[in-house]
């Protein structure tokens, strides 16, 4: 496709047309690329070059491009108007058709025929400490909901969310389905939310921002028939419904039990903190998964004979966070758990420390993975590890013990999957605790257990949820929400990490938080007056990619497809994908004293990127649609710099 293009501009370089008017043509093939294929041609078989060249979309590009072409060839004679559109034309097809260049769109609004024959739409949410990813799925409700399986749905669209920019998690939900939805779009039926805290009587207090999150009045304000929510480690629960244990891809097998069908399951996961939940069949059953606080029960220190060093670990773990009385199983056993451990052992043995790992240790503090890098025989680092699966093996045996999981126990969670060599020995450490409990430990002989190998089990457990809610609605297995009820604050448990008002800092925090939004809004999102639009008329346009603030450079999906242009006035502006109008990206002022550059390709997932720095602000980045779309961008930002 590139070669084409470039075909085309060579063609109009030898016809004799100025620069000027071959501008205009690359300029005139990026609009068209613009207009990507639908997701149903993109599905399609592969295409040959006679099908680019002959489908229906490189005629309908050569009809979009010609008029443009034209316009800039007004007045240069001889210029062969129909070839260069028809090649022009080729490469736009070729790349809509092939998607180079880029990633898909992944949000759409959802027309009400999408949720037609009966269909309906329904709402999921992974509700991180830091961010909201949000999901649409259009569900048939009579379809089956299988064990070990995705649940089903087609989805719809999905978007991620800073909180920090937010008030509650009630504004991301309403910008979101009225981004998503409006405008006589299908609303969903009922919404499940995973959220990182405490759920009672469905409401928790969510995130270091201590908003409170309630089903039953976001379902009134969202006019939404049912809102639930969930414990984010609940979400993972119902994700174990999904897995295949016998795809490797899934799971990895840690004994050669077979399940029961039926039997409770549980699920346990190291992370940031302990996670723990079950699930447990109705008479139908169907699986639900509750709730548990485990990780927070107090740590129990083991030892052989007179082996005492996880009692003097407990001792010194008591000092440094309580400082007298009790510490729970979450402080040894998760991601800070092993830098716990490493720290008391360093305290302990200093004639043992690497000095050098040490100060690597000191400089990225509560990063696990500097000690498993270092984790040589024996090092305070392979001796920490070691503790760290013992303590972990006991505690998931005690989980087995309390549940009795038959139908399984899946271990989970970010360190789990990074420490997944632990697993593998069935006479290593975590083995030989987990299996380690006196008279009763031949229970443990009828658990199977499960390493999970999936990232993305809070995201499928929560639609997967959805979906279960959606059919009990529908039954009328469950009732309408309840009557709207005033929630106490201090009946919910406070988030992890919450800085309250009695220790003086609460107003500091919230001036933080308004500034930072300030700052935000002023940066991306400045509204264009109506009595000022000539000012921002473009004197330069064209489609960019452009990278949101909280998107991973590395990541093509979580680029945008944006209309960006320089306005008469020096400003960069863009169209809002939700509302359709102009609005400013960075100012006149802030280019003034912006850095335009060429991004290293090694620090992006996508082509010809360039970036703008401000200092204060956060960088932008966009990629253009080939090496000399990012080049005349990058002239033209320069350019007006200078006036």
């Amino acid at each position: 496709a590139q070669a084409i293009l470039a075909q085309a501009s060579f063609l109009a370089m030898f016809s004799g047309c100025s620069a000027r008017v071959r501008q205009s043509l690359r300029t005139g093939a990026f609009a068209v690329v613009s207009k990507r294929a639908p997701l149903a041609a993109l599905q399609r078989p592969p295409w040959t070059p006679i099908e680019r060249l002959a489908s229906p979309l490189g005629a309908a590009a050569a009809l979009r491009l010609a008029p443009v072409v034209a316009g800039g060839a007004r007045g240069d004679a001889g210029f062969p108007l129909a070839a260069v559109a028809a090649a022009a034309a080729a490469a736009a097809a070729a790349l809509a058709l092939t998607g180079s260049g880029g990633g898909s769109v992944r949000c759409e609004v959802v027309p009400i025929n999408k949720a037609g024959g009966g269909r309906k739409v329904v709402l999921s949410a992974d509700c991180g400490g830091t961010t909201t990813r949000l999901q649409l799925y259009s569900v048939d409700p009579n379809a089956p909901l299988l064990d070990e399986a995705l649940a089903p749905g087609d989805l719809l669209c999905e978007e991620k969310f800073p909180n920090l920019l937010f008030k509650s998690l009630d504004d991301i939900i309403e910008l979101f389905l009225k981004d998503h939805c409006g405008r006589g779009g299908a609303q969903p039926t009922v919404a499940v939310l995973a959220v990182a805290g405490v759920v009672t009587d469905n409401a928790c207090r969510f995130t270091n921002l201590d908003w409170i999150v309630d089903g039953v009045k976001m379902s009134k304000n969202l006019s939404i028939p049912r809102v639930e929510v969930i414990n984010d480690f609940v979400a993972q629960g119902y994700g174990m419904l999904t897995l295949n244990i016998l795809n490797d891809d899934d799971v990895q097998k840690l004994n050669d039990v077979t399940p029961q069908r039926g039997a409770p399951i549980a699920c346990i996961g190291a992370g940031t903190g302990l996670g723990q939940c079950f699930l447990v069949a109705d008479p139908s059953g169907d699986y639900h998964c509750y709730p548990s606080e485990g990780g927070h029960v107090e740590f129990a220190p083991r030892g052989e004979g007179c082996d005492r060093v996880q009692e003097e670990m407990l001792r010194y773990l008591k000092i440094k966070f309580s400082g007298w009385n009790r510490i729970s199983v979450e402080r040894v056993v998760s991601g800070k758990g092993i830098c716990n451990i490493y720290e008391f052992l360093a305290y302990t043995f200093p004639q043992r420390v690497d000095k050098v790992m040490h100060r690597e240790f000191l400089h990225k503090a509560g990063d696990a993975s500097v000690i498993a890098r270092h984790a040589k025989e024996g090092s305070l680092c392979q001796e920490a590890l070691d503790i760290f699966a013992a303590c972990y093996g006991s505690q998931c045996g005690s989980m087995s013990i309390q549940f009795m999981p038959f139908r399984g126990l899946f271990i989970t969670g970010g360190v789990s999957k990074k420490m997944s060599h632990i697993f593998e020995d069935k006479e290593g450490i975590f083995m030989s605790a987990y299996g380690d409990k006196g008279r009763v430990s031949p229970l443990l002989d009828q658990v199977p257990l499960y390493l999970v190998k999936n990232d993305d089990m809070g995201q499928r457990g929560a639609h997967r949820r959805a979906v279960q809610l959606l059919k009990e609605h529908l039954s009328g297995r469950i009732r309408e929400a309840e009557e709207l009820v005033d929630r106490d604050r201090d009946h919910l448990v406070a988030p992890r990490g919450f800085v309250g008002e009695a220790d003086g800092h609460a107003g500091e925090v919230q001036k933080l938080v308004s500034a930072f939004r300030e700052l935000a809004v002023r940066n991306r999102r400045l509204s264009i007056d109506k009595e000022q639009e000539d000012e921002y008329e473009p004197v330069f346009k064209t489609m960019l990619w452009r990278l949101p603030r909280t998107g991973s450079r590395m990541t093509p999906e979580d680029w945008m497809h944006r209309e960006m242009w320089i306005a008469k006035n020096g400003s960069l502006c863009y169209k809002s994908h939700a509302t359709g109008e102009g609005l400013v990206y960075w100012t006149k002022e802030d280019l003034a004293i912006a850095t335009i550059d060429i991004t290293d390709e090694s620090n992006t997932g996508m082509p010809w990127t360039f970036h703008i720095e401000v200092e204060g602000f956060q960088p932008s980045f966009f990629s253009a649609e080939s090496q000399e779309g990012r080049d005349f961008w990058i002239q033209q930002l320069k350019e007006m710099q200078k006036k």
